[in-house]
């Protein structure tokens, strides 16, 4: 990979989520390269970093309060650049990584760590990533979440359920989301999810992670 790309970053612990990568692929007006840092190592990532242009972090079993020695290397990498304006979006995992590299809090959202899995109604405030303000179900599989937006954030998705639904950096070109919009029916049947009939339950979410991935082709 020696062009502009996007590199997407799967630190999943046990199953790869090719699925959601090749979904991507499929849609993408940039090329998309993948990368395994929990299962394989950021060797990949490592070659060709002078040629990512921005960045997709899907989600993990991992926390990231866990010592863990790719969790640690992933952090080195991915925060100076993210400093230095690499667009970044973060996905369930990835969006509680971001948080926590710019100092927000990530914990349980209950106190028995009951794990929120299925569907859940979120309404997103306007910006410039998605346009206008909007509202559709997106797949959920979490314990933690963020519970204090990182400075220099702005929270701009909530629910009853979940206060920081989603984040945005107020100048730097960075987005957080709880949610899995990535999420496709293979990767509902590789954790366990309910699936839901209708192809079109992932288009608001496809929607959202394609305008990351046209955002960067136009920079």
């Amino acid at each position: 990979m020696r062009r502009r790309h996007v590199a997407v970053i799967d630190p999943g612990t046990k199953v790869a989520e090719t699925d959601c990568f090749e979904r991507m692929v499929q849609a993408s007006p940039i090329p998309l390269s993948y990368h395994l840092p929990a299962l394989e190592g950021l060797e990949t990532l490592r070659e060709i970093e002078e040629h990512v242009g921005g960045v997709v972090i899907f989600g993990s079993g991992a926390s990231v309060h866990d010592p863990l020695a790719w969790q640690d290397a992933l952090s080195a990498w991915l925060k100076p650049r993210a400093e230095a304006g690499l667009p970044v979006l973060g996905l369930c995992y990835g969006h509680q990584l971001l948080a926590h590299l710019f100092g927000g809090q990530i914990g349980f959202l209950f106190e028995d760590r009951t794990k929120l899995r299925g569907y859940r109604e979120i309404h997103f405030s306007e910006n410039q990533l998605w346009g206008s303000a909007c509202s559709g179900a997106l797949v959920v599989s979490h314990r933690e979440t963020v519970l204090q937006c990182p400075p220099g954030f702005d929270v701009v998705a909530s629910t009853s359920t979940v206060e920081i639904e989603a984040i945005a950096h107020r100048v730097l070109p960075l987005w957080g989301i709880q949610a899995h919009p990535e999420a496709t029916a293979v990767f509902l049947t590789n954790n366990g999810l309910p699936v839901r009939p209708e192809p079109k339950v992932f288009g608001f979410g496809h929607g959202i992670v394609d305008s990351f991935l046209a955002y960067v082709s136009r920079l």
